[in-house]
């Protein structure tokens, strides 16, 4: 029904739109994660980089499955199933929450640990969340792209396209689509000063 898909997607936004980040900033009084890094960023990358293992294992638990959850209750708990295009929908509420929270004026992260939720919460269709989770490794650790933001920016460009050649239903290919151009649109509006971008193959190390 449409009411489910509507209620699901607005509890994904709704739960996208918590920052862990910033409520474990919030919750234990310690300084700002934004306020030290280049991007400005709310995300986990930062949560460790600047605010320590607590706080980045904060951030990570709850970014993913703040996604996780909801896409895993619609599908588990309505009488849809994975072949449900509602269920694209639900899958980049999210994702789109965290990128544009609606409890920090609209300003998030980039949405990458909230999209391993949502797509990790649709298995057994675990071609998405393993092709992503492929690509991240390979151009960090085999044709190394700097700074985060052009390696994130190649690695969802690459998978939007990619998306059409797994063979998976149209719902979740169309749901891992729109979570990409969500990722993609938000690097691309991004104000945030850009490094140089580098990439070096590890083999000329």
């Amino acid at each position: 029904m449409l009411t489910d898909v509507v209620i699901y997607s607005l509890i994904g936004y709704l739960s996208g739109s918590i920052l862990y980040s910033l409520l474990y900033v919030k919750l234990f009084r310690t300084s700002d994660i934004r306020i030290n890094s280049r991007d400005h960023n709310p995300g986990v990358a930062n949560a460790f980089k600047n605010g320590g293992f607590a706080c980045g294992s904060f951030a990570l638990v709850g970014d993913f499955f703040k996604a996780f959850i909801p896409v895993y209750l619609y599908i588990h708990l309505t009488s849809h199933s994975l072949y449900s295009i509602g269920a694209a929908v639900v899958m980049v509420a999210p994702v789109i929450g965290h990128v544009f929270p609606l409890f920090y004026g609209f300003k998030g992260g980039k949405g990458i640990t909230s999209s391993f939720g949502s797509l990790a919460a649709v298995f057994p269709i675990w071609q998405p969340v393993a092709f992503l989770a492929i690509l991240f490794l390979f151009f960090s650790c085999v044709l190394v792209i700097k700074p985060n933001y052009y390696k994130t920016l190649v690695t969802y460009a690459i998978f939007l396209p990619c998306i059409l050649t797994l063979h998976i239903n149209i719902a979740v290919g169309t749901g891992a689509m729109l979570i990409a151009l969500s990722v993609i649109g938000k690097l691309l509006t991004s104000k945030e000063q850009k490094e140089e971008f580098k990439m070096e193959p590890i083999w000329k190390r």
